[in-house]
């Protein structure tokens, strides 16, 4: 059986230094090691038998002009993720404008190293990192790496790295808001996953419009499932069961209002008449539900495109910013949210 060949995390760990130090000695950025600090490594290297990549070595004195995109396993069946399938789009178009290239570098759990490796072999000037969960260990890579980096849809609390995306917070204690002025008083919502960032704030902003207008969050009334339209459905079935049910629904995303729209359907609850619903992100096709979505628009897009743009500010300026761009995001109303009905 061919044993597996020695990662730069192992390196690091037999020269008792950081992996970035190890990818600073290996590609010669003079100023950040002592040469004792370099005698360490390159006796580990040996020690090893780490072999970097030939291609990286080889230009590790020019420019790659290649960017990671490096994306976590929740995101990785991107053919079927609209959000990272539009940030995709942002990100190549900014990239290209530019004259850099795009590596997709998959961080699995079971396989961080490799990631790791990926990003410090010098075959990219810098990462974007879409979407990092909750206690990522990426993320903790990245902010001791040298190689610059900026966070795009997500921001992490005390994270003194860039960061480009909006404010879910705010987005859905406005549309919470919104519903309560209408004169709904039983709110559901089903939420993404409290292993993403932009699940906890969403639902930070839900309770804050509740508490504000003085209601109080029933548990009946909330599911936490995954961004898909399958939870959605599962998550409408387990609200349909509470007694009394709400009147209105904020779903995660455009997906599960979607799922939960169609469980709705089948049930026989007519929408908006006897329950309202809003989603999130307005995807491709929300508009042609029947009926017609209502949803909170986010510049998927844009926060690929700035976010690129930031990455390679930092990567021709050489210096790391610690700048937070939050876009605005808008509330689109069309059919699916009306006045509760009558008791």
């Amino acid at each position: 059986m061919n044993r597996k060949a020695p990662t730069i995390r192992e390196v690091a760990e037999r020269a008792g230094v950081s992996i970035s130090t190890v990818s600073n000695v290996l590609y010669g950025k003079r100023g950040y090691y002592s040469p004792e600090t370099a005698k360490r490594v390159w006796a580990a290297v040996q020690q090893l038998g780490y072999r970097p990549n030939h291609i990286a070595r080889s230009l590790a004195r020019r420019r790659t002009f290649t960017l990671g995109v490096a994306i976590e396993q929740q995101l990785a069946n991107v053919s079927h993720n609209f959000y990272f399938g539009v940030l995709l789009d942002g990100i190549l178009q900014q990239s290209s404008e530019r004259d850099y290239q795009v590596k997709i570098i998959r961080v699995r759990p079971d396989a961080l190293d490799r990631a790791i490796d990926h990003i410090e072999d010098g075959s990219v000037e810098g990462v974007l990192a879409v979407a990092l969960s909750v206690g990522s260990p990426l993320l903790d890579h990245l902010i001791h790496s040298s190689v610059p980096a900026v966070l795009a849809g997500t921001i992490p609390p005390n994270v003194r790295l860039p960061c480009v995306d909006i404010d879910d917070l705010a987005a859905t204690y406005e549309a919470v808001k919104w519903l309560i002025s209408l004169g709904h008083r039983r709110i559901g919502i089903i939420t993404g996953f409290m292993s993403h960032w932009s699940a906890r704030r969403r639902e930070q902003g839900y309770l804050m419009a509740l508490r504000e207008a003085g209601l109080t969050p029933n548990s009946a009334w909330r599911y936490e499932g995954g961004y898909l339209l399958s939870e959605g459905e599962a998550g409408m079935r387990c609200i349909l069961r509470a007694d009394p049910r709400p009147t209105a629904v904020v779903c995660g995303n455009d997906q599960v209002a979607m799922g939960a729209l169609r469980v709705l359907r089948e049930a026989g609850i007519r929408v908006p008449d006897e329950m309202s619903l809003i989603g999130f992100d307005d995807m491709e096709g929300s508009a042609l539900t029947e009926p017609p979505l209502t949803t909170i628009r986010q510049p998927v897009f844009d926060i690929g495109l700035r976010a690129t743009e930031l990455l390679i500010q930092q990567i021709e300026s050489g210096q790391r910013v610690e700048q937070r761009i939050l876009l605005p995001t808008e509330l689109v109303v069309r059919a699916t949210v009306a006045p509760p009905p009558p008791r």
